[in-house]
């Protein structure tokens, strides 16, 4: 799973470098695997500035976690009421593609996948799926600070 920590002021919201580190953490704890500065990650491109990425191994406690934390997807944002990571991606290391990517700050989601899912709400997107991620490690593309 992927999440996004912004790494700007927002409001009344603002992550020194410590707190940016803790925020997943305290989350997630050691299923944190990694994280890095990012100018591409499913769903998003930037330019010109990253956000940081944090990779987490998911399972049933971080399921747990999240449902816990805030059941409701649309609500993992920073800024808001209790920051919280955003943009979360599912994805099995092995696939060619994320299955779940979100832009929960635009209130935006797409499920990747092989079948149409008979959910209510759910239909096709016209963006082809290989638009919403980057080819790299973890759909992601490094942030590579450019002088």
């Amino acid at each position: 799973m992927l999440v996004v920590v912004r790494m700007e002021q927002q409001g009344n919201c603002y992550f020194t470098p410590r707190e940016l580190q803790r925020l997943p953490r305290s989350l997630f704890g050691r299923n944190v695997l990694d994280d890095f500065r990012a100018s591409e990650w499913p769903g998003t491109k930037l330019i010109g500035h990253p956000r940081h990425v944090f990779v987490v191994k998911f399972d049933e406690s971080v399921a747990e976690v999240i449902l816990r934390t805030e059941p409701r997807l649309n609500k993992w944002l920073y800024p808001s009421n209790r920051p919280l990571p955003e943009d979360i991606c599912l994805f099995n290391s092995s696939a060619d593609a994320p299955t779940l990517i979100s832009v929960t700050h635009e209130n935006l989601y797409w499920l990747l996948a092989q079948q149409n899912p008979k959910l209510a709400g759910v239909r096709e997107s016209k963006t082809p799926p290989a638009e919403l991620y980057s080819p790299g490690q973890y759909f992601s593309l490094r942030w590579i600070k450019r002088k």
